[in-house]
């Protein structure tokens, strides 16, 4: 799927720092829930063919190596949204637990793994240095 189609399909930009090092995604906002159990509580992965982040409905130590795997695909170059206008949303920080939405449809940032931060706000203003400079 290009980036073009990703848009048209309501697809959402982020900003995921983990292990120091910052990439950039455009997902579907399913993607962005950390905690899917707590957003979705009836979800059963056995019901459906598609696999959803490789299964994984809540990311935590355990399973964050298989989740970047698993949205390895929907990760984008900084040089993708040159000349667009596009709005980030997110900002996960994995190495510090913290979690930023400025999505004003569902209140994601309350779907976090437990001992996790998170608030609703403007991600660009929690960016650390390294990630400033992908947007």
């Amino acid at each position: 799927m290009t980036i073009q189609q990703k848009i048209e399909e309501g697809y959402i930009f982020g900003c995921i720092k983990f292990q120091e090092h910052c990439s950039l995604y455009l997902m579907p906002i399913a993607y962005w829930i950390l905690d899917y159990k707590k957003y979705d509580p009836s979800y059963n992965p056995n019901d459906w063919e598609f696999i959803f982040r490789n299964n994984i409905l809540t990311v935590n130590d355990n399973n964050i190596n298989e989740f970047m795997i698993a949205i390895e695909i929907d990760k984008t170059q900084p040089d993708t949204f040159s000349g667009m206008n596009y709005i980030l949303n997110f900002f996960i920080d994995f190495d510090n637990n913290f979690f930023v939405s400025s999505y004003d449809d569902i209140g994601i940032e309350q779907y976090v793994p437990d001992n996790w931060h998170s608030q609703y706000g403007d991600p660009t203003e929690y960016l650390p240095s390294q990630c400033k400079s992908l947007i």
